[in-house]
């Protein structure tokens, strides 16, 4: 009896136990991620040449609570040159700061970034000749600048606790002293995160 009695006794502290586990949710300050970077075509030089390949993010939240979260993070989007006028590859960064919003009470989560993206890349040019013999005539290397706000709305899904995938658009009016006006580019990211 003594055995049953310590059985049920041991059996009802591992359910209560085990409801205090779900109802206490781990507070993670940290995300970080890996993600797809796709890059629409737009008709401009930074759109039509460059090829979106990968990225990483890592955030820190400055402020959460049930409903809302606010995070300060960096961007760094890896695109690969298409050779058509900016000859090497190019790392974007992106410092910025997110707000999501616990809108559903659920597992997905829509939220909201406002950043500043910059990245630099080598120009090569000929010096103006008409003789290729003439010492004149060389190969030049200027570093071209490039910056702009970015625009970052998107969706995530909590898949467990620590686990989270992701979808999201960025724009980014591409600015230079280099060329006219802006080149409007259009990024579409697809990844996986973890919480820590």
């Amino acid at each position: 009896m003594n055995k049953i009695i310590f059985g049920l006794l041991l059996l009802l502290s591992n359910i209560s136990i085990a409801q205090e586990n779900k109802d206490v949710k781990k507070e993670t300050k940290f995300q970080v991620g890996v993600h797809y970077v796709g890059n629409l075509r737009n008709e401009n030089i930074i759109s039509d040449g460059f090829n979106g390949l990968v990225g990483i993010s890592a955030n820190y939240a400055v402020y959460q609570d049930e409903m809302i979260s606010i995070f300060g993070g960096l961007n760094i989007d890896y695109l690969q040159t298409r050779d058509y006028f900016l000859q090497n590859d190019i790392l974007i960064w992106n410092p910025n700061a997110s707000l999501e919003i616990d809108v559903f009470k659920g597992k997905l989560k829509p939220y909201f970034g406002l950043g500043y993206a910059f990245f630099s890349n080598d120009f090569k040019f000929e010096t103006a000749s008409f003789d290729p013999s003439d010492p004149a005539f060389m190969t030049r290397t200027t570093k071209l600048s490039f910056s702009g706000l970015t625009i970052n709305p998107g969706l995530k899904y909590d898949v467990s606790d620590l686990v989270f995938i992701e979808g999201s658009y960025k724009y980014f009016p591409v600015n230079s002293k280099y060329i006219n006006g802006s080149s409007n580019t259009h990024f579409i990211n697809l990844g996986l995160g973890f919480k820590f």
